[in-house]
């Protein structure tokens, strides 16, 4: 977005559970790998630095030793969705930057108490309350999930870029700023 600074971003984060039957109990993220993938803790740990190597080279934190987290991603994506509602894209921004920074860097749960109610406060609400009152957000959450399953065909992320006249061009996966600068222009035309 800094190489388009003639333009003009809203930032909208949807929620997508790439497996919603996770468990809540919290688990090493290295063996949920070795399962998923069919591979050894060498080649889930060489994945890892591969991952934390791309993350470094846009100046993000990536964890890649053992004792990271991984748990069902539902109330994360609740405070994400309660951000939104309260306070519009900069509220959620700000809950985002909390969550990703304790799962990406910190390597927490990505349902860590803590975490998510540091990162509803963040984001001007109480995090206490929003934590203990599971009906928060949850019914615009569950619309926001079924849009997700219709919109996401290969994964995550996926981003949707539209302008205001709805034209819109779409991807999965992490790409290079030259693609998202050609989804700018395509759908500035």
């Amino acid at each position: 977005m800094t190489s388009a600074p003639d333009l003009d971003f809203e930032v909208r984060w949807l929620p997508y559970q790439l497996n919603p039957a996770a468990s809540e109990d919290p688990s090493s993220k290295t063996e949920m790998y070795m399962k998923k993938f069919g591979k050894t803790r060498e080649q889930v740990q060489q994945m890892a630095q591969g991952m934390g190597d791309k993350f470094a080279a846009v100046g993000l934190p990536f964890r890649t030793e053992d004792g990271a987290l991984v748990s069902n991603t539902y109330q994360a994506h609740r405070i994400l969705t309660a951000a939104y509602q309260s306070g519009g894209p900069a509220a959620q921004d700000k809950a985002v930057e909390v969550i990703f920074n304790g799962y990406f860097k910190e390597g927490r749960a990505p349902n860590d108490p803590a975490m998510l109610e540091a990162a509803a406060a963040a984001a001007g609400l109480d995090g206490k309350a929003v934590l203990a009152d599971n009906s928060t957000a949850s019914a615009e959450l569950k619309r926001e999930l079924d849009l997700g399953r219709q919109i996401v065909d290969s994964g995550v992320p996926h981003f949707v870029f539209k302008n205001e006249q709805g034209k819109s061009v779409q991807f999965s996966g992490a790409h290079p700023p030259a693609q998202f600068l050609q989804a700018f222009a395509e759908v500035t035309k």
